[in-house]
Order: C-alpha cells, then structure tokens, then sequence
C-alpha cells in the first residue's frame, strides 16, 4: 500500500473500537457497523465555553434545506454539506478510515510534543479530542462553521465557532502544528486559506492535510470511463458532481494540488503520501478488505449529501438527484465494479 504506515509515528488513537459488522439489506446494498465506544473513567472532562463564538454559545441558528439541516447563515460561506446526526456519523465513520489508512496515526507529521494545536473545520471535534488525549500539555483548538461538537471534552481542547475563510482571529505565529481534513470543497480560495494558516503558524511547525481525491479508479490501477452511466454509474456521478463544485469555485479535487500549493507557499521539507482506499469488500488481503467494507459505508452515506449539496444548486430536480444516486449506488453494491480511491496525506515545515 501507498503511504504505509510502518514509516509513520506510532500515535494511539482514541476512535470507537469496532466490534461487528453485519451485512443488511437497504435501498443501496450497505455494510452496516456497530460501534462500541470505550472511555477512560478516570480522565477528566469540562464543558468548553469560551466566550461569544464557543461550540457551548446558543446564537446560532441553523438553516434548513433538502430535508437536512446546514450550518447558520450568519456565515457567508457557503458550504455545501449538511452538519445534523446522519452527517456527524459519518464524519466519525471517515475519522475511522483516516486512522485506519494511516495505522492508527492521527497524523504523519514527525512532531515533537507540540504545544499549541489548531484543526481546521473540526467537525464532530474527534480528531481535536484525540489530539488533546495524546498531548495532554498541548491547548488544542478546534475551529468549524457549526457548534456541533460534544460540550464534555478533555480539558486542553476546546472548540470555536469560525469561518476560516474570513480572517482568522489568532496571534501571529501562535500554532506549531496546524490540521486540515476532509475539507475538499470546502473553500473558495485554498492558497488565501493556506497563507493564513502560514501565518498563524510558529516557525518550526508544520501544516498537514489529509483527503480523498475525489476520483477512483478500477482494481488493477486504470480508469474507468467517467461519460458512461450505465458502464460506471458511480464514476459518472463523481464527474457530475466534480463539474459542479468547480462551477461553485469550491473545488473537489484539490488534494491532487496541494503539495504544489505547499511549496509555493514557502513550506520546507514537503512530503506526500498516499494509501489505497477500497470501495467494497473486493480485495483479498485481510486488512484492505475490511477497510474497503467501512470505505463502502463511507461511500455510499455520501453519495446523496454531496449531490444534493451541489446539483440542487445547478438547477437539477431531486427527483433527477435520486436516479443518478440509485444509479451510483448500485455500480458500487454487491456484482458492481472494484473500485478504490486514494488518501492523501501532505505536510510541510515552516522555515525557521
């Protein structure tokens, strides 16, 4: 596998512990999971509440749209995705898949007891906590459009309620490591993003991002044809929705950028990994097998979210939405194409 973990740091992750998957019939067929999640009785939780942009403040109010509930319009960002409890299982889902590419890492970064921590669009916040388990005597801050994150949480992590496409309200050279994940389509302008996180980033530290692709290919490495519905479904969808985020000038496809975009940016020592990531149970070895079943979970609890989050926004009708996802859907169930996408995994250091 591309990007293996045996050159990566040994960090200890805290994600649900899986204990079964069993396989269910559904509309799309779906490996279902069950998590079991197993806490330290003895670490100690507080309520993050830190003034009138906390996770904990009650002023905002979200926004409602294609059945699903979206962050508040007090932002100008319009970001795409939904942030209710069906979207935060699956950001927690693909935490699990990042975690699993990488190892069990939290990141591949060669850091030293880092002292300040900043995650960029947190999310449900279960990297930051983890984060903050690892580095106990590091302050680790959690920034992301929607107060969805737990109000119990380790007591060096808290969560802010931010756009980080506006200006970002932090000292200069404050953060020694700065995480970005999951974020494609999420930005308008990457490389203003970018030299904002440079800029609040100390000299010494690092920069990392991790994402899918956006784009799959076939089992023995070739690419399957992305003008063919009823060949490949799920790739034709892949492309309708690419076309639309670069209509939207919010891009899918950046990772494929981002190394450039980080030397351009001034970062030194910049290095790329990157791991193959199943759509199914097709592969053979065991371990690619099991994360292609949880790659599939992913896949398939995505494919109407982003469609409905950018096609809607083209004019198309649901009822056009539902037919290309159920066509989708199916090109990647049980007797449909082996496909994989890839992770990517860039970090860089800021020059003393």
């Amino acid at each position: 596998m591309a990007g293996s973990s045996s050159s990566l740091p040994n960090s200890i992750s805290t994600s649900p512990s899986v204990t079964s998957l069993k396989y269910v019939e559904t509309d799309g067929d779906q490996w279902e999971p069950e998590f079991e999640y197993e806490s330290d009785s003895n670490s100690e939780i507080t309520f993050a509440v830190d003034g009138a942009t906390s996770s904990g403040s009650s002023q905002f109010s979200f926004t409602y749209d294609n059945g699903r509930r979206y962050h508040s319009d007090r932002f100008k960002s319009e970001y795409y995705l939904p942030n209710d409890e069906r979207e935060q299982d699956r950001l927690d889902l693909y935490h699990h898949i990042f975690l699993s590419l990488l190892g069990g890492a939290l990141y591949i970064s060669p850091l030293q007891n880092p002292k300040k921590i900043l995650d960029v669009g947190t999310g449900t916040g279960i990297w930051a906590m983890d984060m903050a388990d690892e580095f106990p005597q590091a302050e680790v801050v959690g920034t992301d459009l929607s107060p969805i994150q737990p109000p119990w949480v380790p007591p060096n992590c808290r969560f802010e309620v931010e756009d980080m496409e506006e200006d970002w309200p932090y000292t200069p050279n404050y953060f020694d490591f700065i995480h970005i994940r999951s974020l494609s389509g999420a930005f308008q302008d990457w490389d203003q993003v970018l030299l904002n996180a440079y800029s609040h980033l100390e000299p010494g530290g690092y920069i990392e991002y991790q994402d899918y692709a956006s784009e799959v290919f076939y089992h023995d490495g070739t690419r399957p044809p992305d003008d063919d519905i009823e060949k490949s479904a799920f790739v034709y969808y892949l492309k309708v929705v690419n076309d639309a985020s670069n209509k939207s000038k919010r891009p899918m496809q950046v990772a494929q950028t981002m190394k450039v975009r980080f030397e351009k940016l001034g970062l030194e020592n910049v290095k790329e990994h990157r791991a193959v990531w199943p759509i199914g149970d097709w592969p053979k070895d065991p371990k690619l097998k099991e994360l292609g079943r949880w790659g599939h979970i992913g896949a398939m609890d995505s494919i109407v979210p982003f469609a409905m989050g950018y096609l809607t926004r083209e004019g198309w009708t649901h009822e056009e939405i539902a037919e290309l996802c159920t066509k989708a859907k199916k090109d990647i169930g049980r007797g449909g194409n082996k496909y994989y996408c890839e992770g990517w995994f860039i970090y860089g250091r800021k020059p003393n």
